[in-house]
């Protein structure tokens, strides 16, 4: 009995188990000292858990519950633990090498620039990874150092843009010789966030095609603004192409004007030559007398007159102006808007007849008209330029989703869940009811479930004849006979004590005066 007790039970810990049935998740897959520092913390708090091979499993809804206990307890598990950091870190005495130390001071910089990058809000972990070349005054080219970053963040937190590039800065600004141009920077999820591998042009265009979406987000956000306090959601759907300008120009001008000059310096040269006399060549023969020569001299008026004779006269001027100059330096803006290009799309009005039937006609004109107009003031449309805005009303294609079928609750998971543990108690409590209580009840009181008409007058007490009862027994063959005379009853060799009790309850039972009558003979002879 007790054997089938102990399996009976053994079949309720499995009804109970299987009716519970919990998911289990991994918590992790650890080397064998951590195994056995994880199991002992898991052991003192008393919690439910699974060991396959090095791998740790626990109950899915108390997975989050032992992480944070684990990271209070100091056993948070780092997922790059053969990182190489023990074998840096350990004392390796007299003999280390250059490399060895230059690999410490490496790797004390990462960990100082990755505490550093923790400490900004909702990054809950970093990695930093750095490449510094060897420095040599022979080396023709020089290389140039680059760095890796893994940021951790917080459950479905994004980082901005203004946030990557304070880590581009935080890990360029520490270590010597680094550009932000070749820190690279990803998140938990595979997503590159900064690139330090491609050239300037692409990185260029890749941020221009980001500015740009940013840019239509902020008009379509307007348009929203605009529009669902009109119309409502799932009412309108709207669309932004935005053509913009990232040339860089730049323009120098000297403007000249001559209206406005000044005198800046003079220089007036002035030259004359006059002699009265007519001088000869020395040593020609004109200073020879004349011979005589048969031309006759003439007398003239004007002879004493015409004695004066005027030499060379040389007049030179120069004169520079200064004249009004203005230089004008112009360094346009750039990401600047060539074209802006709007489309709306409003869905038509449902009207409801006399007769009950929907209809779906299209907005009235002016109804259209007063929403350009709003988004022609609100998105800031230039005609001269070229901004579009296109307006139409149009019968949209919603799905009805009343129609869609729902699916039956005792078809769900939680029903079945449901249904298997109520049915796994139920089949408990039968077990418990039909076959533990009665066994439990035939070794805890054996005596109380003996069938009482073994001791009924026709059952237990066999003829009343010649004065003697005779108690039968279980055996048809055996009787017990008790015999009376005197007063006296005289009652058999009973072996066992369970015997004589059955026999004196029996007697008692059916001779309650001949029970009486020996009672007060027991007093008597007492006293």
């Amino acid at each position: 009995m007790i054997i089938g007790l102990l399996i009976v039970l053994a079949i309720v810990v499995i009804l109970w188990s299987w009716g519970k049935q919990a998911d289990y998740r991994p918590l992790g897959n650890y080397q064998t000292e951590e195994l056995i520092s994880t199991l002992d913390f898991l052991d003192k708090e008393k919690i439910t858990y699974q060991l396959e091979g090095n791998s740790v499993l626990v109950e899915a809804d108390q997975y989050q519950k032992i992480k944070l206990l684990m990271t209070r307890a100091g056993l948070a598990q780092d997922n790059n633990n053969d990182n190489g950091d023990d074998i840096l870190l350990q004392d390796m005495g007299f003999g280390v090498s250059q490399r060895v130390e230059r690999e410490r001071l490496k790797l004390s910089r990462e960990r100082q620039i990755a505490v550093a990058i923790m400490s900004m809000k909702n990054i809950t972990k970093a990695q930093v990874l750095l490449a510094i070349p060897k420095q040599s005054v022979f080396a023709r080219r020089e290389r140039k150092a680059s760095a890796t970053v893994v940021i951790t963040t917080s459950k479905y937190y994004v980082l901005s843009a203004q946030e990557i590039d304070s880590i581009v800065d935080i890990v360029a600004s520490s270590v010597q010789g680094l550009s932000p141009n070749n820190v690279t920077v990803s998140d938990q999820r595979g997503r590159l966030l900064h690139s330090g591998s491609k050239n300037s042009l692409s990185a260029r265009s890749s941020a221009e095609f980001a500015l740009e979406q940013t840019r239509e987000d902020e008009y379509k956000s307007k348009i929203d603004a605009i529009l669902i306090p009109i119309l409502g959601l799932a009412n309108y759907t709207a669309e932004v192409d935005l053509a913009m300008d990232f040339t860089i120009k730049e323009e120098t001008q000297k403007i000249y004007n001559p209206s406005k000059k000044s005198i800046r310096s003079e220089m007036l040269i002035e030259t004359k030559s006059t002699n009265s006399t007519i001088g000869n060549i020395p040593g020609a023969l004109t200073n020879q007398p004349p011979v005589a020569s048969s031309i006759p001299e003439e007398f003239r008026k004007d002879n004493g007159a015409n004695k004066a004779i005027t030499g060379n006269s040389h007049n030179e001027e120069t004169r520079n102006y200064e004249v009004d100059t203005t230089v004008v330096h112009i360094k346009h803006k750039v990401g600047t808007i060539d074209r802006l290009t709007v489309s709306v799309a409003l869905d038509y009005i449902a009207k409801t007849n006399e007769a009950g039937e929907v209809t779906y006609v299209p907005r009235p004109v002016e109804e259209v008209d007063n929403i350009r107009r709003l988004l022609a003031g609100g998105l800031g449309l230039n005609k001269t330029r070229g901004d579009l805005l296109e307006i139409a009303s149009l019968r949209f294609n919603k799905v009805d989703l009343d129609f869609e079928p729902e699916i039956e609750f005792w078809k769900t998971e939680v029903f079945q869940g449901y249904i298997r543990f109520g049915g796994s108690i139920l089949v408990i409590l039968l077990t418990l009811l039909l076959i533990v209580r009665p066994i439990m009840k035939k070794l805890l009181y054996p005596e109380s479930l003996e069938n009482e008409e073994e001791y009924d007058l026709g059952g237990a007490i066999g003829d009343l004849g010649n004065d003697n009862l005779q108690l039968l027994t279980e055996d048809d063959d055996v009787s017990i006979e008790f015999d009376i005379g005197g007063g006296h009853i005289k009652l058999p060799n009973l072996h066992k004590d369970e015997d004589l009790l059955k026999a004196v309850r029996a007697l008692v039972a059916n001779e309650p005066g001949l029970s009486a009558q020996v009672i007060k003979e027991w007093l008597a002879s007492d006293e």
